[in-house]
């Protein structure tokens, strides 16, 4: 008896070392990475409310707004596919978007395959291939920096990162912030 709880107790506690070493990483991200100027920014998607961006995607789009304007790519790849409960695709969504706030629409491309951050950075790498676009910025939320920015360089792109704000209320960044350390574990173990 004594032995199982003992290693019950390893293990709560090697996870717990495992919890705080990602998150620290995650936490960390948005102030260690600064944008470089590139050819291309790449929003990825979130959902959509309608379709409407989400307040979520709204801070991705407004940090890609500002990013474009201030140089730092002269295109944007908008990327996210149509979920089972949106009305469209998150990137028509977002491109209507950054229409609306001045971004010309021949200066948007829109990636609708993806369903996941690996997709949205694999099917982006392809229109960049594609549109002989060399570097880019990725722009996503604080919590999701980190992860979006080892997959990119898991597929050989070369990136920065830009970090949109977060949602003010701390219920939010909680969830937000656990989940993501699921998320970067699945990565790490399953590479997609």
């Amino acid at each position: 008896m004594l032995q199982t709880k003992q290693l019950l107790l390893v293990l709560l506690l090697a996870f717990t070392l495992l919890f705080c070493a990602i998150q620290w990483k995650i936490i960390a991200a948005p102030f260690r990475e600064k944008p470089v100027p590139s050819d291309t920014l790449i929003v990825l998607g979130a959902h959509l409310w309608g379709d409407q961006p989400s307040p979520l995607l709204r801070y991705r789009l407004d940090k890609a707004i500002e990013l474009y304007h201030l140089g730092y790519g002269q295109k944007i790849i908008v990327s996210g596919a149509q979920g089972h409960d949106e009305i469209t695709t998150e990137a028509k969504a977002m491109a209507a978007y950054l229409v609306r706030n001045g971004i010309p629409q021949e200066d948007i491309f829109l990636e609708e395959n993806s369903y996941n951050t690996f997709q949205n950075l694999k099917f982006s790498k392809e229109i960049m291939e594609k549109e002989e676009l060399r570097h880019a910025v990725v722009v996503t939320n604080t919590f999701h920096l980190y992860r979006a920015l080892r997959i990119a360089k898991y597929l050989d792109i070369e990136i920065s990162g830009s970090a949109a704000k977060m949602h003010p209320f701390i219920g939010t960044k909680v969830k937000y912030y656990t989940r993501e350390f699921f998320s970067v574990i699945k990565f790490l173990l399953l590479r997609s």
